[in-house]
């Protein structure tokens, strides 16, 4: 929880994040805490769930819901069609840098620090590759 509130005080301090607001500039905290459940899951399977076909499925799944089926898992009206992939690729950096910080609060050894950093950011940046297949041009990707 303490990373996810990191996380999202970054996301809720960025007000031209429109993708999460409601059409009069408010955040919709409907949508922010069905978004938050799913990315701590992400969070959580990203660690400990096997790399398999069904943790790839799911990987479709999220990507397909920032691009194909943007607001129809949620049912949010008024919210733009989908998130431009610039943002998907983006997001690799805060979330890369803000779990290393995290963990050097933690008391982890720099040593083990270091390792554990390399794996989440090489996972996050398999995940956002995963992400932005819906995105590609049928065989492009």
């Amino acid at each position: 929880d303490e990373l996810l509130d990191l996380w999202y005080g970054f996301v809720g301090s960025h007000s031209h994040l429109v993708y999460y607001f409601t059409s009069d500039g408010k955040p919709n905290e409907v949508y922010l805490a069905k978004v938050r459940d799913r990315f701590g899951q992400w969070v959580l399977d990203l660690c400990f769930r096997p790399k398999n076909q069904t943790w790839l499925n799911y990987q479709w799944e999220i990507g397909k819901r920032h691009y194909l089926d943007k607001n129809k898992t949620d049912n949010i009206p008024n919210s733009p069609p989908f998130i431009p992939m610039r943002y998907m690729i983006a997001f690799i950096y805060p979330i890369s840098a803000t779990v290393k910080t995290f963990l050097a609060q933690k008391g982890v050894e720099e040593k083990t620090l270091e390792q554990l950093w390399q794996s989440w950011f090489k996972a996050v940046v398999l995940s956002v590759a995963l992400w932005c297949e819906p995105y590609a041009e049928q065989g492009a990707w």
